[in-house]
Parts: C-alpha cells; structure tokens; sequence
C-alpha cells in the first residue's frame, strides 16, 4: 500500500489591531490589518501591515461598500477582529473568507484559527 503525505496547508489571516500585539479593533473601523502566512506545520509570519479607509460609518453600512471594502482582503482565509457585524460577515463569507470575533492577543487568535483549520480539514 502507498503512503501519502500530508501537504503543510499555507493561508493568510488579516487581523484588525491598533498595535500590532493584540486584535483590538472592529472590523468595519480598523484602519489597519496586519496580514499574517499561516503554515500549518512551521508556525506564522507578519507578511505586512495593510492600511484601509474603514467601512463603518457611524453604525450604518452601505451594500456596495461593505463588498468593495472585502475585496482587500480576497488574498486572505481569514480575517479576524474583536468585533465584526453581520453584515461584514455575511459580505466576508460571499467572497469565501471565514470571519472570526478573537478579541485577546495576535498569537492566542491565530492559534485559535490553526486549530479551526486543522479540524476543517478533517472534514474535506
């Protein structure tokens, strides 16, 4: 019989904060997300920090907008934040993208999503 391997599964997470430590901020109200490379097998790297004009105005979200403001992060898996509406949820998941409210610190949130992941791929 023939052994395969499993292949290292590699994604990328945006994840809303202020200071580059902690996932602090909203979704629709962060101005910035630091993009991380998640390999399953090697652990996490920061690839940058990505600067937006938030989408939040004051409680009130246009459609079209919220759409347009997700296609920033179409290179990502995941986006993570302290905070996301529904309505970014739902416009997140249209493109594909799991979102995720981790308030508490970067690395508890992304060990958070390697575990969710690993589990997802039991399942494909």
């Amino acid at each position: 019989m023939e052994k395969t391997s499993l292949m290292a599964d590699k994604y990328r997470v945006a994840i809303a904060s202020t200071d580059g430590e902690s996932v602090n901020t909203h979704y629709g109200k962060s101005e910035i997300f630091y993009i991380y490379i998640v390999d399953d097998d090697e652990g996490y790297d920061l690839l940058e920090k990505r600067k937006v004009t938030p989408v939040c105005q004051e409680g009130f979200h246009n459609k079209a907008e919220m759409d347009k403001h997700v296609q920033q992060f179409t290179d990502c898996k995941y986006v993570i934040a302290s905070r996301i509406g529904n309505g970014a949820i739902q416009s997140l998941t249209a493109a594909g993208i799991t979102a995720m409210e981790l308030p508490g610190s970067i690395d508890d949130a992304i060990l958070k999503v390697w575990k969710y992941n690993r589990i997802q791929g039991l399942f494909n």
